[in-house]
């Protein structure tokens, strides 16, 4: 009877220990208010999420106590936690973030006459296309855009889509400069969000209010933070640059060499 005990409370230790289902909030540090679409995972792993319109989150951070978990957000200074700590101190309360103060970096813009271009693939076609098989949150696709000439203005933003999704569904747009041929610091200061609608066959966004100059080439990037039925897929073509995408949250980029998504900037340089 006493072996009998010791086996149950030994597996109930063990569904303890491997089911870490934590639920809680990201909030402000300053205001207390909910942040909505703060990205939260393990670090380099494709256990992530996104918190939802309420600054609310599920993570199952099973088997993973000796990772690290980064919470992180445009305009806040990310937090980095060991999983272990994260599960014990964080179910069901408020993590808070500092807004990020730093100085924005400044570009030097001389006097000259400005050349207009349409940089990285435009493609519209309907039968090669490539992009968001399914929903899950933090899913995140791009293209590597080149430049002609620094700094370079980025106007406006265009994707062709190809099959749209069941549901409304809102995305975040990215910018990140390039390190070692993958994505590396997140160029824009603000969130820009994109809302794609079950009909819609073109993205087109007017990105000049955010004011985004770049001086080397970068990687343009959808990601997927709210959940809706369906998936979302963009034209796509062969051999028209790499396909760079992470599964969720803080996981590690991949390449894959075929398939270039169907974006593409307007810019001035």
């Amino acid at each position: 009877m006493i072996k009998y005990a010791f086996t149950l409370l030994l597996i109930l230790s063990c569904d303890i220990l491997y089911a870490q289902v934590i639920e809680g909030t990201v909030a402000d540090a300053k205001t207390g208010q909910p942040l909505p679409y703060v990205n939260i995972g393990i670090a380099g792993k494709a256990t992530g999420t996104v918190t939802d319109d309420n600054g609310r989150y599920k993570i199952d951070l099973k088997g993973n106590t000796n990772d690290t978990v980064k919470i992180s957000m445009i305009g806040y200074q990310p937090k980095l936690l060991l999983s272990s700590v994260f599960s014990a101190n964080y179910q069901g309360k408020a993590i808070q973030l500092e807004p990020d103060n730093i100085k924005l970096k400044e570009v030097t813009v001389k006097p000259k006459k400005w050349k207009t271009a349409t940089l990285g693939n435009t493609t519209k076609s309907k039968s090669s296309n490539s992009g968001f098989s399914s929903s899950r949150l933090g899913h995140e696709l791009g293209r590597i855009i080149k430049i002609k000439g620094s700094p370079t203005f980025i106007k406006r933003f265009n994707a062709s889509i190809s099959s749209g999704p069941v549901d409304s569904v809102k995305m975040r747009l990215n910018f990140y400069s390039i390190k070692n041929g993958i994505p590396d610091q997140v160029l824009q200061h603000q969130n820009i969000f994109v809302t794609v609608r079950k009909n819609d066959e073109q993205i087109s966004i007017d990105l000049e209010p955010y004011n985004i100059y770049v001086e080397d080439d970068f990687l343009v990037s959808l990601e997927w933070i709210q959940s809706a039925r369906g998936g979302v897929m963009f034209s796509s073509s062969f051999l028209s640059g790499p396909f760079i995408w992470r599964e969720t949250s803080q996981a590690r980029w991949e390449r894959v060499g075929v398939g270039g998504l169907g974006f593409n900037v307007q810019v001035e340089y």
